[in-house]
């Protein structure tokens, strides 16, 4: 029984050491991935700066561009009003070379059915002077 004794303690201390190796082998491996931890994360802090600066510097020159936009876009609303403003000069003087037209045929056909006198004449271009006056201030105006 003593032989039984010693063969089961060496069996339990050789189990011991065994799990003991076993167990300093996962802790290794469990150190090693520790430390590959810290250097990503190392690494992972410095891109995140790097990162953290361009992403400032896109900002940045992102307003830039924003406000030289919006100075380029003020400066095409003054082309517009121009524009919307010559639009409705060119829209008045059309009105108003229509109605002198139809003033001037309104005349002719009236001269029409009179006789043909040089009177009617010097008043017809009497008429289209003071239309043409006329249209000429109305332009002035707008």
């Amino acid at each position: 029984m003593d032989l039984i004794m010693q063969i089961s303690i060496a069996v339990i201390a050789v189990a011991i050491l065994v799990l003991l190796y076993s167990l300093i082998q996962t802790l290794k491996t469990l150190r090693g991935a520790l430390d590959e931890m810290r250097q990503t994360v190392g690494s992972l802090r410095t891109e995140v700066t790097q990162i953290s600066v361009e992403v400032k510097e896109a900002v940045h020159n992102t307003n830039k561009m924003t406000q030289d936009v919006r100075s380029k876009l003020s400066s095409l609303d003054v082309l517009f009003a121009s524009v919307n403003d010559i639009g409705h000069a060119v829209r008045s003087f059309t009105g108003m070379a229509r109605e002198s037209a139809a003033s001037v045929v309104a005349s002719i056909k009236s001269e029409s059915k009179k006789p043909v006198e040089e009177p009617g004449i010097v008043s017809t271009l009497y008429n289209g002077v003071i239309s043409t006056i006329r249209i000429w201030n109305r332009v002035k105006k707008v």
